[in-house]
């Protein structure tokens, strides 16, 4: 195997995963993000949408366009670029891609967002006008959902819905799905596997899921939780469960011990409260090992008649 092939089977195959796990990064910040109330929500979405797309788009870049004879020096030089929809029409200009005026709209946004507002407010000029970037997405989100969040008060919250998580996924798909395709066909030209992704990646969803939101994997959550608690979960698991007593929790906050199992944002509003019952365990170092053991899937329950 030669250095060039190593190169676009093996390092470019990390690319993808890294690229995959950007971009699935900012659904699930997506997913789990209730307002737009603080810009910073917004900042961590955009952000790895922007660097994922950016970083898929140059692994097909390299397939397309670098050759034996290319100047590799020249080369790497042009894509030491962080426009994407800049990356991605050099990408059309050489092969098929079928980028609606809606996904250019949302790559120029993310362009934007990297070259200006990323570092935006470490500059004195982002006097008064700090939350661009959320701006900027509102923005895109009223003009095509024919929302008026933007019209909402200072003080109000933006309410982020399912319809939002949604949208945003199908354009970010688009965008992807065609990015997918230009590479997977450059691999077969080249009788590589840079494609390749490993079972666990949080790429998977990425680029070979049917849909890229989280939506359905919130009611699998909640079914698997219904299980839990239901009389049709028997076994030595079950009764490992129940070798251990509870806490005493809060009955009023039920709803809230749910959301935390959901969604990491809601851990830290339940935790202080468990942070207090522990003071009352005896033995905390054994309730942490047994904690540590319950998710494990190669327990021995000795031997099951």
């Amino acid at each position: 195997m030669t250095p060039e092939e190593w190169w676009k089977n093996f390092a470019l195959n990390r690319e993808i995963d890294t690229s995959g796990t950007f971009i699935y990064n900012s659904i699930r910040a997506l997913e789990e993000l209730e307002s737009f109330q603080h810009s910073v929500d917004t900042f961590e979405v955009l952000y790895g949408l922007a660097v994922g797309i950016e970083r898929l788009a140059k692994i097909a870049i390299i397939l397309i366009e670098h050759e034996e004879s290319t100047d590799i020096e020249e080369f790497e030089k042009s894509l030491i670029s962080h426009n994407t929809l800049e990356l991605v029409e050099r990408i059309s200009s050489n092969r098929e891609v079928k980028i609606s005026a809606q996904s250019k709209e949302f790559l120029a946004l993310l362009s934007k967002f990297y070259k200006t507002h990323r570092y935006d407010r470490f500059s004195f000029s982002s006097v008064p006008n700090i939350e661009k970037e959320k701006t900027d997405y509102l923005n895109f989100l009223d003009k095509h959902l024919k929302t008026e969040l933007l019209n909402s008060n200072e003080f109000d919250l933006i309410p982020n819905t399912d319809q939002i998580r949604k949208f945003t996924g199908r354009v970010v798909s688009k965008i992807t799905t065609q990015l997918f395709s230009v590479i997977s066909r450059e691999t077969y030209r080249l009788n590589i596997y840079t494609t390749e992704i490993r079972g666990d990646s949080k790429a998977l969803k990425v680029f070979y899921g049917e849909r890229l939101d989280l939506i359905d994997e919130r009611y699998k959550r909640k079914e698997i939780l219904l299980y839990l608690i239901s009389d049709k979960f028997q076994g030595s698991h079950r009764e490992l469960l129940k070798a251990m007593e509870s806490l005493e929790l809060d009955e009023g906050m039920v709803p809230n011990y749910i959301q935390a199992l959901l969604n990491d944002r809601k851990v830290t509003f339940v935790g202080d409260e468990i942070d207090e019952l522990y003071y009352d365990v005896e033995d905390i170092k054994s309730r942490l090992q047994f904690l540590d053991i319950i998710d494990c899937e190669y327990l021995s329950y000795g031997d099951e008649t």
